[in-house]
């Protein structure tokens, strides 16, 4: 009976002891968790990056897209993922959820593509959009290059991997941008 209280009472403290250090480090913050000194290592060509706590909003620093940029360059990548990506479980559903998004010359064409999926077998395609940069912008209409990864998987549900741009010509329609027509690069 001794040597079981003995062995509760060890455990207990031991217990304590990892509970009051967790509490210790937890009181003492993140640093914990920080590098200990900023200097690379010799073979390293990476700088050390400061905690995030140590940031500061600058005004001065200028942003690298205006909003506007920011938003065309958000609808074009938008809208060729969505563009670029169907299967035969899900027909025409993409297009669909691209009409909020288009001019009325781009609803005619998606309203204009015919759908002849053969649903004995499934195929598809899920495509990613990975960057976008703006080819020519002005007031009025924007062209957008917008670089994917594409995934085709075909009856067999093997997948090949490849990657594509589209070129997504953007139209100012009110105080909206909307995409006017979307071409894929060979």
């Amino acid at each position: 009976m001794e040597k079981s209280k003995r062995k509760i009472i060890i455990l207990a403290a031991i217990a304590i002891l990892v509970i009051i250090i967790l509490l210790w480090l937890m009181l003492r913050g993140s640093d914990v968790w920080q590098p200990q000194n900023s200097t690379p290592l010799a073979n390293d060509n990476t700088s050390f990056i400061p905690p995030s706590k140590n940031l500061a909003y600058d005004p001065n620093v200028v942003p690298v897209f205006t909003e506007t940029e920011f938003n065309v360059i958000n609808l074009a990548k938008d809208f060729a993922a969505r563009f670029g990506s169907w299967s035969t479980d899900n027909q025409g559903k993409n297009l669909e959820e691209l009409l909020p998004l288009s001019t009325s010359n781009m609803k005619n064409y998606l309203a204009g593509i015919e759908l002849n999926y053969d649903t004995e077998n499934f195929t598809g395609i899920s495509t990613k959009s990975l960057s976008a940069k703006i080819k020519t912008m002005d007031e009025e209409s924007a062209v957008i290059i917008v670089s994917t990864q594409r995934i085709e998987t075909n009856s067999q549900l093997e997948d090949k991997v490849y990657y594509q741009d589209i070129e997504i010509q953007a139209s100012k329609i009110g105080d909206k941008w909307l995409v006017d027509a979307a071409n894929w690069q060979e």
